[in-house]
């Protein structure tokens, strides 16, 4: 399922993608001076947000520390 704006934002994320050359850190960057561009053109200012209190908990456990019913146990 997909409408207009979607249709305009995967366009957009394909062109970034291979102007990047298909490298996250050339497409984190290109997209971050476009963001400094709109901002000198329109006059206005974007904050990236921060996430207080740490790190995220991965989803998953890592297989050392997991207990499960293979008889592994936490090698901590």
């Amino acid at each position: 399922m997909t409408n207009p704006l979607l249709e305009i934002k995967y366009k957009t994320q394909k062109q970034l993608h291979e102007e990047a050359q298909h490298d996250i850190g050339k497409y984190i960057a290109n997209s971050h001076r476009i963001v400094r561009e709109v901002e000198a053109q329109y006059g206005v200012k974007f904050t990236y947000g921060a996430r207080q209190g740490g790190e995220v908990e991965p989803l998953i456990a890592p297989i050392w520390k997991r207990n499960d019913r293979q008889g592994t146990c936490d090698a901590r």
